[in-house]
């Protein structure tokens, strides 16, 4: 796979912090630990003098080295992992094999990030089997493995964040002692040993309340086993992770670095490289433009059909591109509602059935083209199964949700979201705006049509939804592609400033700069030329007419349904709409 440019930015960046990090801590070799000497601290200053460092320290008090990767939704953070695993092997730690800590925040994350590391023709696997020389393993927690798989191969353990964020550690199940692990520990009766290994390790739980050599003895768990191997973490959304308990459990691992992913670091991390919304588009990787419309029918039916005009407008002009260069592509429409339960179904809530019903009824859908995403069921594990949604074999044009794809989701084919939760749900667009973002095969169709992204809501106010827009590309690590934002008959409002210093190669060029001045003779001498004087008195007036003026007419035809264009490219958001009820934005309105 083809790395971006920020992506290998970013691997150049993490490698050399990693060559400074392993020098740093090979000098503190044979310093004596009273002197608390902190090496991590140390390389960190010494590369990045400008940047706070937030220490941290393993269970043994160790400097434990933890930064972060800022890579904003859609950019590629798990391919960017694989490759810093190999880097943080080979420039620190030194060695191919060990074990890797992969942590998650949620099922659905896990469950996807789990698929993919065992799928030896995907990337993220091939990048680990290129890192191992082709031994890599893939645990979960209920997985046993041994010492031998650890020294010969690089062994990836998948956890979920809650499996680690709990109020004691009884409650943990991988701290539990149980049978399996007996051969990372001295046999029961080498009492000597279990003395030299608790020195080495005093965080070891052991034994106690109990007569002769079993007090000293340490138990046997995956917890205990994450202790003795000093595993380099990886930690998926890093910012889920700043709890109180959440940091001693992680750090009480002993790892040998910290690496997090996140699109919205914590104010504690230390973000080491810090990817813009901008360099994502540059790269092709999200849809330009995002249109939202939102509809002051009372009805919501009115909304979700604008949505499925728009979605089959889109297959059309998908199978047009299909034809011309082979790349498939099939839209899928989002539809967030109130209610998805059995018992929920109640007057004046829209239900995910009410939804699918009003879909089938359209003309030419069939059951197999909808399917309802909620915490308890699941009609997309099917299809994940035999190649998921991106396959030309599934049919799926419509996920019901309401809210079990707010993050962690990834289907670049995504392109419509319909929203029909009640206007007083302010966390719709704020949640899922991020889902409908990424560029299918990250790059650009050239049409229109395949390369913006589109929003249908009901019953909200213009002012409220690109409050939520903006938040929601904040979520996503994308707050500097939200330019600013201009309501029809409103004058727009800066959301920020940008400060940029000239850089130390062209200070002196541009001591020496010299611009161009337009001059204009004024009887024997020449002065600068000026607008109002020179240009616009010259300009013959009396020939002007303003009679096509009179034909114009002002304002929208009546029932006319505002737009907004998100545009992610330019520096406004611009929505005034034209003489014949179309919005300037965007296509959305040509329908």
């Amino acid at each position: 796979m083809i790395l971006k440019r920020y992506q290998r930015r970013t691997l150049r960046v993490v490698r050399a912090y990693l060559e400074r990090l392993s020098e740093f801590r090979d000098r503190a070799v044979g310093l004596d630990p009273e002197l608390g000497y902190d090496w991590a601290r140390g390389a960190w200053e010494r590369m990045f003098p400008d940047r706070p460092w937030s220490p941290r320290r393993n269970g043994l008090g160790e400097p434990l080295p933890s930064f972060c990767l800022k890579i904003p939704t859609g950019g590629g953070k798990t391919l960017v992992a694989t490759k810093t695993i190999d880097l943080v092997n080979l420039h620190f730690r030194k060695r191919q094999t060990g074990l890797v800590l992969w942590i998650v925040p949620t099922a659905q994350i896990y469950q996807q990030t789990l698929g993919a590391l065992r799928d030896r023709d995907h990337p993220y696997r091939q990048q680990l089997d290129l890192a191992s020389a082709g031994r890599t393993l893939v645990l979960e927690k209920t997985r046993r493995f041994r010492p031998r798989d650890v020294r010969e191969r690089l062994c990836v353990l998948l956890l979920m964040l809650p499996s680690v964020n709990r109020k004691t550690k009884e409650q943990l199940r991988v701290f539990r002692d149980r049978g399996g692990f007996e051969g990372f520990f001295p046999p029961e009766d080498d009492e000597r040993a279990h003395e030299r290994l608790l020195r080495r390790l005093p965080n070891l739980d052991t034994f106690a309340g109990g007569a002769g050599p079993w007090k000293r003895h340490a138990k046997s768990s995956l917890g205990k086993v994450l202790r003795l191997l000093r595993p380099l973490i990886v930690l998926d959304e890093g910012h889920k992770a700043y709890s109180v308990n959440a940091r001693k459990t992680l750090d009480g691992f002993n790892p040998c670095l910290i690496v997090e992913l996140s699109a919205t670091p914590a104010r504690a991390a230390n973000v080491l490289v810090d990817i813009r919304g901008r360099e994502l588009h540059a790269e092709e990787m999200i849809k330009r433009d995002l249109h939202i419309r939102h509809s002051a029918s009372a009805d919501w039916k009115d909304t979700l059909l604008r949505a499925v005009e728009l979605r089959e407008k889109l297959e059309s002009e998908a199978r047009s591109h299909e034809a011309e260069t082979g790349t498939y592509i099939r839209p899928i429409c989002l539809i967030q509602v109130e209610r998805t339960g059995r018992r929920q179904r109640l007057p004046g809530m829209i239900h995910a059935e009410d939804a699918r019903e009003y879909l089938l009824a359209h003309p030419g859908m069939s059951p197999e083209q909808v399917a309802v995403k909620t915490s308890q069921r699941n009609e997309l594990k099917d299809v994940d199964d035999v190649g998921g949604l991106l396959s030309r074999d599934c049919p799926i044009r419509f996920i019901i949700t309401k809210q079990a794809l707010q993050e962690g989701w990834d289907c670049p084919f995504a392109y419509v979201l319909a929203i029909l939760t009640n206007p007083g749900s302010r966390n719709a667009l704020t949640q899922l705006v991020g889902r409908i973002l990424r560029q299918p095969h990250a790059r650009k169709t050239g049409v229109g049509w395949l390369d913006e992204s589109y929003v249908f809501c009901f019953r909200r106010q213009a002012r409220e939804l690109l409050g939520q827009i903006r938040k929601g590309f904040g979520r996503e690590g994308l707050g500097d592609v939200q330019g600013r934002v201009r309501i029809e008959g409103e004058e727009p409002v800066p959301t920020g400033t940008m400060t940029l210093r000239q850089r130390q190669r062209y200070r002196a060029a541009a001591r020496d700069l010299v611009l161009p001045a337009f001059m204009i003779r004024d009887g024997d001498s020449w002065r600068p030329v000026h607008y109002e004087a020179d240009i616009l008195a010259r300009i013959p007036w009396d020939e002007a007419s303003l009679d096509p003026l009179n034909d114009l007419p002002l304002g929208a035809p009546s029932g006319a349904e505002p737009s907004i264009t998100a545009n992610l490219e330019e520096e406004f958001f611009s929505t005034p709409p034209a003489s014949d009820g179309t919005a300037s934005g965007g296509p959305i309105d040509d329908l």
